[in-house]
């Protein structure tokens, strides 16, 4: 029973057997014709298929096919000397953007994106992860009056998110005068969240992780972005406001991530270094 649908086409399998050394599963190997074989599995997860599609990836003369995927519609791999210097930059020069355009991010960039976090890192390739969007500017600034509106009427009767007392929420009151237009969403037009259900797999990690994958996404394609954890304290004193993003009790957020096109673009990046001392070498003697 061939429930990953893999198929491999003999005339242009070379029998190099690399599909079955990077096969997490364990499921693939060679025949005695030197053609790779899966062996038949209960279900797909840890003693079955992984769904990672990395005999797909690592077939040198694209002769594996699996779940219908053809090596023909894959992106090509990268070109390292001009990819290295491309996320240096991406990274040197991404930033925390606090100030957005009024306007919506074009649905097709996000759906693209969106669909692009399939690759990012995740424990067992369990793809666990789930995104709750907001991506309509109207539907964003509905939210954010009603969230806004609460955590002052709560902030009037000296409650605050955790964390957070009367001088710190003084303090960023004072910074929508400058760097944010608002405390909460920086004035973001659209938000992502990413979230997992706790108790399964590794909810913290994945999400962590897919919510910096998609900040770098965002810088490639010009958008500004923000990871924001203040507003998830906010909505923690709000709970029927809260239950309006319908993100189940049971899972784990870690950010809120506001996006959007920058108000303000920056010309470089920064010069920042990493300090010796927060680098740790470790070695071990012999024997």
């Amino acid at each position: 029973m061939n429930q990953a649908n893999f198929v491999v086409d003999l005339e242009k399998c070379v029998g190099c057997g690399k599909c079955a050394k990077v096969c997490p599963g364990g499921i693939l190997s060679l025949n005695q014709a030197k053609k790779p074989e899966m062996a038949d599995f209960r279900e797909f997860g840890w003693n079955g298929c992984w769904k990672c599609e990395h005999c797909l990836a690592v077939c040198p003369t694209g002769a594996v096919s699996i779940f219908g995927h053809k090596p023909e519609n894959s992106l090509p791999a990268a070109d390292y000397e001009i990819a290295a210097p491309t996320v240096d930059s991406l990274i040197a020069c991404r930033r925390s953007c606090r100030r957005y355009k009024d306007k919506n991010v074009d649905i097709s960039i996000i759906n693209n994106m969106l669909e692009l976090l399939a690759d990012a890192p995740n424990g067992g390739n369990k793809q666990q992860v789930e995104f709750t969007l907001i991506d309509d500017k109207g539907q964003m600034n509905q939210f954010r009056q009603l969230a806004y509106s609460r955590m002052e009427e709560l902030a009037a009767q000296d409650i605050y998110p955790k964390g957070f007392g009367k001088e710190a929420y003084e303090d960023m009151k004072q910074w929508e005068k400058t760097v944010r237009p608002d405390m909460l969403f920086c004035g973001a037009p659209h938000i992502l969240i990413p979230h997992a259900p706790l108790g399964h797999g590794e909810p913290i990690q994945d999400v962590v992780i897919a919510g910096t994958y998609f900040e770098l996404l965002c810088a490639s394609r010009g958008l500004g972005a923000v990871m924001l954890t203040f507003p998830l304290g906010a909505l923690e004193q709000m709970p029927d406001i809260k239950a309006m993003l319908n993100i189940p009790d049971n899972h784990y957020m870690g950010m809120i991530i506001g996006f959007g096109y920058p108000e303000i673009k920056y010309a470089r990046g920064t010069q920042r270094g990493i300090e010796q001392r927060r680098i740790h070498r470790l070695k071990f003697q012999e024997g």
